[in-house]
């Protein structure tokens, strides 16, 4: 019966995990309140880090992100409160959101996204 249980359960789980949108389609189609979570890892440290940005604001062309006020040393499970971000505001194209998600040429930091809290 125990099997039985754990089986089912674990079917349930690869589901839903089947189901979520990976997160390059989550950037393509964002919405407000979305935290993105880029990793870096500045030269020398043994962990990464991570950047937080919430979308403010979706238009058709662009988004508007917010920093959070300082980065954090693991991945949050949800996304944080409101407060947790600056009140700055980034418009990016949807072309450069998109370009966050791979490493650029040359950045020491190796930043990207990794994430999308939702």
């Amino acid at each position: 019966m125990q099997n039985l249980i754990r089986a089912l359960l674990g079917g349930s789980m690869l589901l839903l995990t089947a189901c979520r949108p990976n997160t390059q389609e989550l950037v393509q189609q964002p919405q407000v309140g979305d935290v993105y979570v880029v990793q870096f890892q500045p030269p020398g440290s043994p962990k990464p880090q991570f950047y937080l940005y919430r979308v403010q604001t979706v238009r058709p062309e662009t988004v508007d992100l917010t920093a959070a006020r300082q980065p954090v040393p693991e991945l949050p499970a949800a996304p944080p409160a409101p407060a947790t971000f600056s009140t700055t505001t980034e418009t990016y194209t949807r072309a450069e959101a998109l370009e966050l998600l791979q490493e650029q040429s040359g950045d020491v930091n190796h930043a990207r996204l990794v994430e999308v809290l939702r």
